[in-house]
């Protein structure tokens, strides 16, 4: 496996899966970052305020993330997946 921008793509790709099937309720609560305005008082700029900003973003690319999975497994069905 070289190191190419398909490569890199694929890498990005099943980081953001990652994150998407993260259960906000049952996984999050758990260690606070469920929600960014339980968070009153703290420092906008520290490391969970901003780990939940993510958190909450990625749930934006629900769709196109579905899109580039299926276009994926296409490429790597035609063209043999290496």
């Amino acid at each position: 496996m070289g190191f190419s921008l398909w490569n890199l793509f694929k890498a990005g790709l099943l980081c953001t899966n990652a994150i998407l099937i993260l259960n906000r309720r049952r996984f999050l609560a758990k260690y606070g970052l469920d929600d960014a305005n339980n968070n009153v008082g703290g420092d906008p700029s520290s490391l969970k305020v901003q780990a939940i900003g993510l958190l909450q973003a990625v749930q934006y690319l629900k769709v196109p993330v579905i899109a580039a999975n299926a276009i994926t497994i296409i490429f790597e069905m035609i063209l043999g997946g290496t």
